[in-house]
């Protein structure tokens, strides 16, 4: 089985830099105080997939999934994590109106902003975090998405146990 410890702690590592990050907090377009942005966990930033039909205001938010679809190499030496990162906005929520100077949506805003802030970092298992997918479309008829998928390298652990 690969290295499950990952998973956690890279949600915690991304939503920790998503909020730091100003121009993130301010195209999120909430109404809580960008001098806290702690208060945007659980919130608008989720460490799981969120349900549209469960908020109840117009609004933007980001979930954040880790999988580990499947174990590389035939020695099963390394495992490829996967970061999967929805952002989700109601459809009268699109226009980045609080931004000067922004003519794109603020679904494509904020995976611009998002790719610039991961890709291509390291600190995710072994080597670099790397944009693999980037693909938009509607969850149903007043939420629409887009879904950026980040791909990294991480050791399958299970060499190191004893098996009979």
């Amino acid at each position: 089985m690969a290295n499950s410890g990952i998973v956690g702690k890279s949600k915690y590592k991304i939503i920790k830099e998503l909020i730091k990050n100003p121009d993130i907090i301010n195209a999120i377009g909430s109404n809580i105080s960008a001098s806290t942005p702690e208060q945007y966990i659980n919130k608008h930033i989720f460490n799981y997939h969120q349900n549209p039909f469960t908020i109840k205001e117009v609004m933007t938010y980001i979930t954040i999934q880790i999988h580990i679809p499947r174990i590389e190499d035939k020695n099963k030496t390394f495992a490829k994590p996967t970061v999967e990162i929805w952002i989700i906005s109601n459809e009268r929520h699109m226009n980045v109106d609080n931004v000067p100077k922004i003519t794109m949506n603020r679904n494509d805003y904020l995976a611009e902003l998002i790719d610039r802030q991961l890709n291509n970092r390291s600190g995710f298992g072994l080597g670099k975090l790397m944009l693999v997918s980037n693909v938009e479309g509607a969850l149903q008829n007043d939420y629409l998405y887009r879904r950026l998928i980040f791909e990294c390298t991480d050791l399958n652990p299970s060499l190191c146990e004893v098996e009979d």
